[in-house]
């Protein structure tokens, strides 16, 4: 894989990139740089992060495959294969996997946060750790734990 520089042409075939973690999801890093991370991941319910910020960038989600609930600012919108959401800098967000796996591409701006994966959290502790130690903070349980706890 040759290294990404948004100033020269760049190309990865299906399925590569640089495989990452977080807890049993499959991550792969398709770019990162100070400018932009991008990242295809396939995951399934449980996976998804707690309730978040960024301070620093901006988050867009393309879905590829199965259906995820999009949770922003305190609406919800649905996402199947094609759909396009925008999670913006300094609003609560997350995400719920509503089929048994989903897959879509993760991109922002600027790049960083990214890196996150190559911590390869496999707990919600070591993820909650992960996620601070780049610059988020967590400011609720996933959507999913703040229902049972009501």
């Amino acid at each position: 894989m040759t290294e990404f520089n948004p100033n020269r042409p760049y190309a990865l075939a299906a399925g590569d990139g640089r495989p990452l973690a977080w807890f049993d999801s499959t991550i792969i890093q398709k770019a990162s740089h100070p400018g932009i991370g991008v990242t295809e991941c396939v995951m399934k319910p449980g996976e998804e992060p707690p309730l978040h910020v960024h301070k620093n960038e901006d988050e867009w989600f393309v879905m590829l495959e199965g259906e995820v609930m999009f949770h922003v600012g305190g609406e919800h919108y649905r996402g199947q294969a094609g759909a396009f959401v925008s999670f913006p800098r300094g609003i609560p967000h997350t995400f719920t996997i509503e089929s048994p796996t989903a897959r879509f591409i993760v991109m922002n701006t600027p790049g960083g946060f990214e890196r996150m994966f190559e911590l390869g959290p496999k707990t919600p502790e070591e993820a909650a750790r992960a996620m601070e130690a780049l610059g988020m903070t967590i400011v609720g349980p996933h959507p999913r734990h703040a229902a049972k706890a009501a």
